[in-house]
């Protein structure tokens, strides 16, 4: 019950602070974000909270971090997200931004309690999107599932946020760097491309990515082929499928090759045996759902045709400073 008084008493606050504010469908800014949720704001936002780790990664790209106030509860909890964004971010360093929760579990008094006039999220409840939107907060939804959609997604926040210029920056970049690797691909003869197994962390090795799939995205760009051909995000298989597939190489997500290396019935593959297992770490470079999914491509490209390994961490370093801007950039590769 004492809940209850205290977030009718938060709506009735927000609600006295906030007169005529809500946006109508003539709002400067309208759009449709990739669930078909409509956007509307009377101007850029200047309050944010945001609870999705990509679209985190995305508002320091724009260099808007400034109007963040909450952010998603695992930014602290995550030592892969706490290092390098305490690294850029002194709030997160000393923890002094709220964590309202993270999507399904955000917490609408916390939210409210700070006054955002928009909130990012992958999932969140229909009766809190309407009950945020009665209170004139924009909600935005993003998936980040695939290549189109990290890109719209980019603009649409660079929309949502004031920083339009920047954002048609990031997503020209990214298009000529995955240009380029396409074409590069695309020279390749089909019979000399290496078939590459991908494996997620937490010793999931055989938890790969389908074809419908970011990560799945990034091989093709890289030139190798996917080993797996299933039509879905993220299959789960045996050691006898991995077998008869046979991949030239493997691709981890933050694991140790040993988890390989040590099962006996996975010797006679290709990959095992030319000792051709490689690991996209640390993970915060090479998140697929996001724009450094280029910088993943690169390295597995870089991998597949043997580039060294001064040359390919030249390559990241240079692009990270471009998604960042020098001075978050420089500090982040420094983890490199």
């Amino acid at each position: 019950m004492k809940h209850i008084f205290i977030l009718a008493a938060l709506l009735m606050y927000f609600s006295a602070c906030n007169p005529g504010q809500r946006a109508g469908d003539d709002a400067a800014i309208t759009l449709t974000d990739v669930q078909g949720n409509k956007v509307l704001l009377n101007k850029p936002a200047e309050k944010i909270v945001c609870l999705f780790e990509p679209m985190l990664d995305a508002i320091y790209m724009l260099q808007v971090q400034h109007k963040l106030v909450g952010i998603p509860a695992e930014t602290y909890s995550d030592k892969e997200a706490f290092v390098p964004f305490s690294l850029i971010d002194e709030r997160i360093r000393d923890k002094r931004l709220a964590i309202p929760g993270s999507n399904e579990t955000a917490n609408l008094e916390s939210i409210l309690a700070l006054k955002p006039d928009l909130v990012i999220a992958k999932h969140m409840s229909d009766g809190t999107i309407q009950s945020l939107k009665d209170m004139g907060i924009a909600v935005y939804l993003a998936s980040s599932e695939k290549y189109d959609q990290v890109l719209k997604e980019l603009e649409d926040v660079g929309l949502l946020t004031g920083a339009v210029e920047r954002a048609h920056e990031l997503v020209a970049y990214t298009k000529q760097q995955f240009d380029t690797m396409q074409l590069a691909a695309a020279a390749v003869p089909e019979k000399d491309k290496k078939k590459a197994y991908f494996t997620w962390a937490n010793g999931r090795i055989y938890a790969t990515t389908g074809r419908n799939s970011m990560m799945n995205d990034c091989l093709e760009f890289a030139g190798v082929w996917n080993a797996c051909t299933a039509p879905v995000d993220q299959p789960n298989i045996n050691a006898e499928t991995l077998i008869s597939w046979n991949p030239d190489m493997i691709v981890m997500w933050n694991d140790p090759a040993d988890l390989f290396y040590n099962k006996q019935e996975l010797s006679g593959i290709k990959a095992v045996k030319n000792k051709a297992i490689y690991n996209l770490m640390p993970m915060f470079f090479y998140n697929p759902h996001t724009l450094k999914s280029t910088i993943a491509a690169t390295r597995i490209k870089g991998w597949a045709t043997g580039q060294t390994e001064e040359a390919a961490l030249q390559e990241v370093k240079k692009m990270i400073v471009t998604y960042y801007g020098p001075v978050i950039g420089n500090q982040l590769i420094t983890l490199l």
